[in-house]
């Protein structure tokens, strides 16, 4: 959502002029000339200073209000109220900061974060319309035809600000070649697409400007987002406006046990972390803790059930593709120990999704939803996985007393990351995705960057799920991976093979995932941007990933065959997709809980026989299989 309304572009913040270097070619120079004598000319363009805007917006269900407040160059302050949710960001032209739209937490940018936001603020000021183009970088691309007629497309670079030069912040503007007007600008964020149209072109205050914008995400069809401004004013004061970032506001958190720390024993099933916790003062409900979840999510199921009243709706992106979504807000969400160890958090706003259908039948279980970045983050989180104990500190109070160097968190959007290495040469952002099970999933792009699949040895084809929809993967190994100073050989990476959705990420290399993280007593400190890793029992070991080749899924009390690995031991027992499962070892399938079927088929001892009884079109038959490592 933020990334969508980050496209309202408002025509109306313009800069001065500021004598630089031009860098735009002559063809590009005579449409931005024309563009300055259609709106107002080149004189009225430089005489505004600051400005205010405010647009009624429509969106995902949702009516309410956006409001700017710009003063050139560089600074903008900007506030939107959204049903449910409250976002406002700042700039001052180093510096940026953003509140949360769940939370309200008041967050600091970094990296690519702060990058975007002044990338965008040069664009929303127009500076490529200054003499010298604000330092950026003009060509004309191509022309083009739009519902008006045609149209001349230039091709906008903004110069390196504080890193925001790189190529994908290059945007395409669209000029009719009959108003003169700007009426599209194409922007890229990782591997989403925004247009933006810009229309109701009226005269106001000693120019033309736009006084509609309609903005969309490519394959995204449901999250358009649409302004109409009703106010603009030029050249007024702006002093106080918080263009740097305001104090933090209390939240509505309380601790149940003790002030500042709780300690919560987790479930590690299927190699996830599972917490307990209470929607509205109900029953302790099963929830997946996930630092790879933007948001906190409720099964629309269990919601329903529930009679929880939802709203708006968006698509929203995954592992796999895209989805639907709405939105619900809880009068609580208490997650506790059987103790009494926890927390309490007041008014969460959570996301609606259908994820049961999906999850269910790999976990074994019914889940009530996911606890993601926008409750993790107010916290300090050390996951001790060898103790299987989350333990939440008051960041204000929080003071790390190991003997292990911090390593330098970086936050694009709301997922922590590190940087990491494959055998010694090939470096990328990884991030740390406690919601996964696997080692780690590299993106496609740099896959295809580093040529990783022609160096993994003997590969295996696995198909994969993720929110959205289901995506195929290699698997295999590298000769070593490390994270700041800690390596290990012969690990395990699963390369995606994903066209759309998280795995297609260009701006990440990968996902770090459990089989990875349970090597190290996690520290996750999101205030101060650093993750401590403490090798724990599990640091030495090599990678694996399952003794046996075979899924197996539950739905309704009946266990399947998901899918079997090919050479694998199940695949050689003769085990098929579709096989339903009888018994284990002689005994009952229904005596046999997830935990303990990991334990046996995935780390259970090399050359130990199992003996599987299925039945395939109606007749039973028994199988055995040899447990062995079925990736060498």
């Amino acid at each position: 959502m933020r990334r969508v309304l980050a496209a309202l572009i408002l025509c109306a913040t313009l800069t001065s002029p500021r004598a630089a270097r031009a860098t735009i070619t002559p063809e590009a120079e005579l449409v931005v000339q024309r563009y300055l004598r259609s709106t107002g000319g080149a004189e009225a363009f430089a005489a505004e200073t600051t400005s205010y805007v405010h647009a009624r917006v429509t969106a995902f269900g949702f009516e309410g209000t956006f409001a700017s407040w710009a003063a050139r160059p560089t600074r903008r302050y900007t506030r939107t109220e959204l049903g449910p949710f409250k976002l406002s960001e700042g700039i001052d032209g180093i510096t940026g900061w953003r509140t949360d739209p769940t939370n309200g937490v008041v967050r600091a940018l970094a990296d690519n974060d702060l990058d975007d936001a002044l990338a965008s603020a040069w664009f929303d000021f127009e500076r490529w319309a200054e003499p010298g183009q604000g330092g950026g970088r003009v060509t004309r691309v191509r022309t083009d035809k739009d519902s008006a007629g045609t149209v001349s497309v230039l091709e906008v670079m903004p110069p390196d600000l504080a890193g925001g030069g790189r190529p994908e912040r290059a945007r395409q503007l669209w000029f009719s070649d009959v108003t003169g007007y700007l009426v599209r600008v194409d922007a890229k964020s990782d591997q989403r697409e925004t247009t933006t149209l810009f229309l109701d072109h009226r005269a106001h205050a000693g120019r033309v400007r736009s006084f509609r914008n309609e903005a969309s995400i490519a394959s995204m069809p449901a999250n358009r987002v649409r302004s109409v401004s009703d106010t603009l004013l030029i050249n007024l004061s702006v002093a106080g406006q918080p263009f740097t970032a305001p104090r933090e506001h209390a939240t509505a958190l309380r601790w149940l046990k003790r002030d500042g720390e709780a300690r919560l024993p987790f479930e590690y099933r299927a190699r996830h972390v599972w917490l307990k916790a209470s929607v509205n003062g109900g029953p302790p409900e099963h929830f997946l803790f996930d630092t790879g979840a933007s948001v906190t999510v409720l099964d629309s199921g269990w919601a329903a059930e529930h009679r929880l009243r939802t709203e708006g709706h968006m698509q929203a992106a995954g592992a796999g593709a895209a989805g639907g979504a709405s939105f619900t807000t809880l009068d609580s969400l208490r997650v506790a120990s059987a103790t009494g160890d926890g927390f309490v958090l007041a008014d969460v706003q959570t996301a609606v999704l259908d994820v049961n259908p999906s999850f269910e039948p790999l976990f074994w279980r019914r889940m009530a939803g996911v606890i993601g970045y926008d409750v993790i983050s107010r916290f300090v989180v050390t996951i001790d996985y060898d103790d299987s104990v989350i333990v939440l500190h008051d960041p204000a109070t929080y003071v790390y007393r190991g003997i292990e160097k911090p390593l330098s968190m970086i936050m694009n959007g709301t997922i922590p990351a590190l940087k990491g290495t494959f055998d010694g040469t090939d470096e990328g952002v990884f991030r740390l995705d406690v919601g996964s099970s696997s080692t780690v999933d590299v993106h496609s792009p740099f896959a295809r960057a580093k040529a990783l699949h022609g160096r993994m040895g003997r590969t295996q084809r696995v198909d994969g799920m993720g929110f959205g929809g289901t995506f195929t993967s290699e698997i295999g190994r590298l000769r070593s991976m490390s994270l700041g100073p800690y390596e290990w050989d012969d690990p395990i990476v699963v390369v995606s093979n994903a066209t759309e959705g998280a795995f297609a990420s260009e701006d990440f290399a990968g996902n770090i995932g459990n089989r990875i993280l349970e090597r190290f007593r996690v520290t996750l400190d999101y205030q101060r941007r650093e993750v401590i890793l403490e090798p724990g029992k599990r640091y030495a070991d090599r990678d694996r990933l399952t003794r046996a080749g075979v899924l197996l899924t539950r739905t309704n009390g009946v266990v399947t065959v998901g899918s079997v690995l090919p050479y694998s031991p199940g695949d050689h027992a003769g085990l098929q997709s579709g096989d339903e499962v009888l018994s284990i070892l002689g005994r009952p399938i229904a005596a046999w809980d997830l935990p303990q079927i990991s334990a046996l088929l995935d780390d259970g001892e090399i050359g130990a026989k199992v003996e599987i009884r299925i039945r395939r079109n109606g007749a039973e038959r028994k199988l055995k299989l040899k447990l062995a490592e079925v990736i060498r």
